[in-house]
């Protein structure tokens, strides 16, 4: 993996983006920016407890929470993230835009009613919560609290590095000053709105997001000639930047990718935390059945942009029809910014910018909390004042700002594969233990303990410290750990390691059963 990162990598000062200095972008920008503050400051009114900052007192309808759930998995890596994997290497991303959708389907199946059900039976507010109700274990709570903190962290900083492309193409301010004032703002905002600004934020910025996509689309095609003509410059450059499986590796590494991408982006989905946690918030259980296919649909019309802005900038580079004076990671920015009109821009990055914000908040509070709350608790020593707890939770926010800031600066690896590596870290940790554990009463606690476990190791091993040697320059360390992978380094460990895991779980839990039996109260959760 490490390889492919120093490969695709992208310098943090890089300066491809157009210098803003449209009045009509530069106004968008600053509105929305007033907007989002005047939503946290609202929210911090409505704010008086620690429930209310996580879960907004559950209080949200079908419309909301689907647009809250597919702009949560969008924002900053759709936008930044998707163009620069579609640019870089072609129709291999398609397997994540396409694959996605069906994740949304497949986890309001699998989790939707059981988690509402779970926050009523047990009033639970985060995850290690409810999978400490599910195991009846400090341990399992423990290890979960460190899991979300780990990947918050890396997918926080996801949403910075694209946050800093984001400012630069509004502001036309430097990538490092987009950077540090974006996360200033964003820590800002977060510890005063909690969630409760956050969903509504995302709300805001879906619907602009869904019609913004429909006009990159248009734009993309018009500029590249069509699709045909955008496919035919592609196939003359390299044939397999249209393959079926794309450009990333050769024939049979394609392929192992791509299948990877599409176990990972689908069964992955049901184990990230942002997301998941969303049906805690539901009004009733009722509003539920239509949420899916709202959210499934939102994400695919939205990945458009993706699509076409990444396919039609790459076919224009290679029909000699403009320079490529800018990094991968700036594509999809840099499309808009001068493709498209000041009006369509403005509304499509002050909208990202509006993303990328409430995305980064729902990271943020669902990692503050595991530092506040499921840890301590874990340990025996809980913070039983709520007002106490809500101020430590505040506290926590600015460590995790600060960590991944630090993740961005010094890091290179493009926003999607980060993006990737955070996405499949979650998913590791949590679908065999809370997808299988609210679907199967034979799930134990040793079986989740071993999961998560072997979940954390493996991605640490196979993606941490292999980027933390590209950054120190220990490349031998790098080389040691993927002597020991059997994949080539293009294909990601972090699927690998949700099947890895799913088969530890499995095997752990039945030989650890030994005739257990649920609570009363949560066989609710099993009927059908």
């Amino acid at each position: 993996m490490s390889e492919l990162l120093a490969s695709a990598g992208t310098l943090l000062q890089q300066d491809g983006i157009p210098v803003a200095d449209d009045p009509i972008i530069i106004g968008f920008g600053a509105a929305y920016l007033l907007i989002v503050i005047a939503i946290g400051v609202w929210g911090w009114m409505r704010t008086d407890t620690t429930s209310d900052f996580l879960i907004t007192g559950k209080s949200i309808g079908t419309w909301v929470l689907a647009l809250t759930a597919f702009s949560v998995i969008q924002s900053g890596f759709g936008f930044v993230g998707g163009p620069e994997l579609v640019y870089e290497f072609g129709t291999t991303a398609l397997w994540i835009f396409f694959t996605a959708p069906l994740g949304f389907l497949l986890t309001w199946v699998v989790l939707a009613k059981r988690m509402r059900l779970l926050a009523d039976i047990r009033n639970v507010l985060t995850l290690p919560d409810a999978m400490y109700v599910r195991y009846e274990s400090d341990w399992v709570r423990g290890l979960s609290g460190v899991a979300v903190a780990l990947g918050v962290v890396a997918y926080l900083a996801v949403n910075l590095a694209a946050l800093q492309f984001v400012m630069r193409a509004i502001f036309g301010i430097p990538v490092l000053w987009g950077l540090f004032g974006g996360a200033l703002i964003l820590l800002l905002y977060s510890m005063l709105g909690g969630m409760i600004a956050g969903v509504w934020t995302d709300f805001l910025q879906a619907i602009t997001m869904i019609a913004g996509a429909g006009f990159v689309f248009a734009y993309a095609m018009s500029f590249g000639g069509g699709m045909e003509n955008i496919s035919q410059n592609l196939a003359t450059a390299d044939p397999n930047l249209v393959s079926p499986f794309g450009a990333l590796g050769g024939a049979t590494t394609a392929v192992l990718v791509g299948l990877a991408w599409w176990i990972l982006f689908s069964v992955g989905a049901a184990g990230q935390p942002h997301l998941i946690t969303k049906f805690y918030m539901s009004r009733n259980l009722t509003i539920l059945k239509w949420g899916a296919p709202i959210a499934a649909i939102s994400y695919a019309i939205s990945s458009l942009i993706a699509f076409s802005a990444g396919l039609s900038m790459r076919a224009m580079v290679e029909a000699g029809q403009r320079e490529a004076k800018f990094s991968a990671s700036e594509v999809g920015p840099v499309f808009v910014l001068d493709h498209t009109g000041s009006v369509i821009a403005g509304l499509i990055l002050a909208a990202l910018l509006a993303a990328i914000m409430s995305t980064s908040d729902s990271f943020l509070n669902i990692g503050a909390a595991a530092i506040s709350r499921d840890i301590p608790r874990s340990l025996g020593k809980p913070i039983t004042d709520t007002k106490t707890e809500l101020r430590v939770t505040q506290g926590a926010l600015a460590g995790l700002t600060v960590l991944s800031t630090g993740v961005v600066y010094y890091s290179d690896a493009l926003v999607g594969i980060l993006g990737a590596i955070s996405w499949g870290f979650f998913a590791a940790a949590f679908v065999p233990i809370v997808v299988f554990g609210l679907n199967w009463k034979g799930a134990t606690k040793e079986g989740a303990i071993a999961a998560l476990v072997v979940g954390m190791t493996f991605n640490i091993v196979y993606n941490v410290i292999p980027e933390a040697a590209a950054i120190t320059g220990t490349e031998w360390l790098n080389e040691a750990v993927m002597a020991v992978y059997p994949y080539p380094p293009a294909v990601p460990a972090e699927a690998i390691s949700l099947l890895v895991t799913i088969v530890v779980f499995v095997f752990v839990s039945i030989a650890t059963q030994r005739g257990r039996e649920l609570p009363a109260d949560l066989h609710p959760l099993f009927e059908r």
